[in-house]
């Protein structure tokens, strides 16, 4: 075998195997030649140019196919023998496999030799061979179809052989079980494993076939059982080899833990039922009973034992029944029956009933024998009994809890107060139709609902109280609240809520009774006596302060008046002639009280509803200005500013009055003036109507008295009596006349700095041409 510096390099143990056999070629475990004999390399065509080491295989032998499959086959772990080449120059090669300590396949080695010419005696030889061959692998397949591990071993265990079954069944390859030397034991499952061993040497120490049943553990991690059948083959006294066979039984094992399962369910449930029970085949003979039947019966042991008559049991439980002769008459023409279901009652001597069943037990459609069961009913009719007297006391109670909530829904429903009931969890369980209507809702709504959901408004105010009547078991009595319902909204209706710990007989609390008395009527009542009282109290200071009012104002001219009639009274006397002024004076003073009287007068008329207006069509431009032109007359002393509308203003209305509010609008400016300041006034048009303003720059009006500057007896606080006289009637007056031609007054005033006064009333018809005297339709300011 040649060999030089590039052959790849051989493990050493595969080199000391291939020279002990002379081999001719050895090839490691990747498939590479690792060294090659000069003849076969000729045979093969590779030639000498080229070195073959280091080179796979297929290579260098592709013209020796046969060759490179037993190399293949051996590298797969089996040894082979193969032939190939022309019939007159066969070559024939031995192929081993060669394998490290640890089992891992470190490479093969092949002995390649020239075939003799084949002789009639090698001819039949080699026929016998062909036929033996045929011969071991339909035995192979035999081996390797059955449902089982055939497996070949020595006496400590180690495999020599192993069907192909192995690996499907537990995913070890043949070749893995025959080069680990403690491959079985090193598979079983660690529980099994101590024992299944011992239990492996004792038998084969004992020269004696066994089985047994144990667990392996697969490839993929499962656990398999199997049951393992083993013939111990001896010679001359010891025990020389091991044959047997493995059979997967997970299943039958599974199976069979699952009936042993289900067995012991059985059973355990037959043993925990409540009822006695009697299973008889069709000879009458006992085939079980659970001991609840024997507890019922109180039957000794050797009466119960299986396989003997149900005629003994009979016999044995007779004297415990009060009527043996029907006891037994029953049972035997419940067996001269077989197909009869039936159910009655037995009474014992010792007082208990005992419910007795019977049906015939079946397998398919075949009767196999009777089954009887026994229940104890004596407690049950007891109890039966004992619900039947607290079932007619129920319903009387139940009658007589009608009647009461009969009594209290009637006293609730036709109470004028709202009344209901919440138990501990705030659940409304009562309420009244006065109560529900408050809520916007009926009863039925109400009844069964959370108090927060229902009354949500009012929750986080009330619920706190209830909580602590239930807490502290103390009522809240009288709690005054105010609040809008959704039976009348936008409106403030005013309760008196009461709440009452509703307690059982023991004393627990199991709600709370509320109480809710409407005290609107009565608030209403209170607040209308509380505003006439203040109305009284204001009139009558009102009343006061115009009687002092007026008794100053009616004294203020009589007392002149009298001075200047005594005067001329004393010159007409003595002859003296009477100044001229001194009459215009009294006659100013007699014009003032008349004011008075009249301002009197027409407040009257208007409280009594009889102020009458003469209508007519007039100029408001007109009428303004004749005013005016008077107006200038009595006050030399103020600048008075007029302003007039373009077009003239027609309005439909009384004359006398009209000029009476503007002259009492003027006097006002004049009077609330003192500092000499100019008075303005305004005639313009505002749409469909015409608007007067009269304004000062006096003392103003303060802001919280302007509402009531056209009230009867009103007078601003800060116009004093000594200083400004009149009785608080003239704005009072001037509003109903302004009122009664269709229009608004009105004051608008800043502090001191000033008032300004507006009316305004509907025009009646187009405007009429300007005034001749007026080309312009504006006058100038005027003093």
């Amino acid at each position: 075998m040649r060999s030089d510096a590039s052959e790849c390099s051989l493990p050493g143990l595969l080199i000391q195997v291939g020279e002990s056999i002379h081999a001719t070629l050895m090839v490691d475990a990747q498939g590479r030649i690792g060294r090659m004999d000069g003849a076969l390399a000729d045979a093969s065509g590779w030639g000498s140019e080229v070195p073959p080491e280091g080179r796979a295989l297929e290579e260098v032998l592709r013209r020796l196919p046969w060759l490179v499959k037993a190399l293949r086959t051996a590298l797969a772990g089996s040894e082979t023998v193969c032939e190939g080449g022309e019939r007159d120059q066969r070559t024939r090669a031995l192929v081993l496999p060669v394998f490290a300590n640890d089992g891992c396949c470190l490479g093969a080695c092949a002995c390649v030799r020239a075939s003799e010419p084949v002789s009639v005696e090698s001819a039949h030889h080699e026929a016998l061979e062909r036929a033996l061959s045929q011969t071991q692998k339909q035995y192979e397949d035999l081996i390797n179809t059955i449902d089982g591990i055939v497996w070949e071993a020595d006496v400590s265990f180690r495999f020599t052989f192993v069907n192909e079954q192995s690996e499907r069944l537990l995913g070890y390859p043949p070749l893995q079980w025959r080069q680990e030397p403690d491959f079985w034991k090193n598979h079983i499952h660690p529980e099994d494993r101590d024992w299944a061993h011992a239990y492996f040497m004792k038998a084969t120490r004992e020269h004696r076939p066994y089985e047994f049943e144990y667990r392996m553990l697969a490839s993929d991690g499962r656990v398999v059982w199997l049951r393992t059948i083993v013939t111990v083959l001896v010679e001359e006294g010891r025990p020389l080899m091991l044959r047997g066979i493995m059979v997967d039984v997970t299943e039958q094992r599974r199976a069979r833990e699952k009936l042993e399962q289900t067995a012991s369910l059985l059973r355990a449930t037959f043993e925990s039922i409540v009822d006695g029970v009697l299973v008889v085949d069709v000879n009458r003979r006992i085939t079980t009973c659970n001991k609840r039947f024997q507890q019922l019966w109180k039957l000794p042991d050797d009466v119960l034992l299986g396989g003997l008559s149900a005629e003994k049991s009979l016999v044995a439980a007779a004297p415990l029944v009060k009527d043996p002769e029907r006891f037994a008459a029953r049972i035997r023409e419940v067996y001269a029956t077989p197909d009869l279901e039936d159910v009655d009652t037995v009474e014992l001597r010792d007082g208990r009933t005992l419910e007795r069943s019977t049906r015939p037990q079946r397998m398919g459609n075949a009767i196999i024998g009777r089954i009887w069961s026994y229940r104890d009913v004596t407690a049950e009719r007891l109890a039966k009994a004992a619900q039947e007297r607290l079932l007619a006391a129920e319903q009387r109670a139940r009658e007589q809890l009608e009647e009461s909530f009969a009594v209290l829904d009637t006293f609730l429903n036709n109470s004028p107060i709202g009344m209901g009931f919440l138990d501990r969890d705030l659940r409304i369980i009562r309420i009244n139709d006065a109560l529900a209507a408050l809520h916007g809702k009926t009863r039925r709504e109400e009844i069964g609902r959370m108090f927060r959901e229902q009354i949500p408004r009012v929750a986080d105010t009330m619920e706190p109280l209830i909580r602590q009547v239930l807490e502290t078991g103390e009522p809240i009595i009288g709690y005054d609240t105010a609040l809008e319902v959704p039976a009348t909204p936008g409106q403030l209706r005013y309760w008196r809520v009461s709440y009452y710990p509703v307690r059982m007989p023991s004393g627990r609390i199991v709600g709370v009774g509320a109480v809710v008395v409407e005290l609107t009527a009565e608030r209403r009542a209170q607040q209308e006596r509380e505003r006439l009282l203040r109305e009284a109290h204001e009139a009558i200071r009102i009343r006061d302060d115009f009687l002092s009012v007026a008794s100053h104002e009616l004294r203020t001219p009589l007392t002149p008046l009298k001075l200047h009639l005594q005067m001329l009274k004393q010159r007409s006397a003595s002859g003296q002639p009477i100044p001229p002024h001194s009459a215009e004076k009294a006659l100013t003073q007699v014009q003032r009280l008349t004011g008075l009287i009249s301002d009197m007068l027409d407040s009257s008329r208007i409280e009594a509803g009889r102020l009458e207006l003469e209508r007519e069509s007039l100029s408001l431009l007109a009428l303004v200005r004749d005013v005016l032109a008077d107006f200038r007359l009595i006050c030399p002393h103020h600048p008075l500013e007029y302003e007039e509308c373009a077009e003239e203003l027609v309005v439909l209305g009384d004359r006398g009055r009209l000029r009476q509010v503007l002259t009492n609008l003027l006097e006002n400016a004049l009077k609330y003036s003192p500092m000499k300041g100019p008075i303005r006034v305004t005639l313009s048009r505002k749409g469909t109507e015409a608007l007067v303003s009269v304004s000062d720059t006096g003392i103003g009006i303060p802001v919280d008295q302007q509402a009531h500057l056209f009230e009867r007896f009103f007078r601003a606080r800060n116009a004093p009596v000594s200083g400004f006289g009149g009785l608080g009637l003239g704005l009072y007056i001037c509003r109903h006349i302004i009122e009664r031609h269709g229009g608004r007054i009105w004051a608008e005033s800043q502090g001191d700095q000033g008032s300004t006064f507006r009316f305004t009333l509907p025009v009646a018809a187009p405007a009429l041409p300007s005034s001749p005297t007026d080309p312009g339709g504006r006058s100038a300011p005027g003093r």
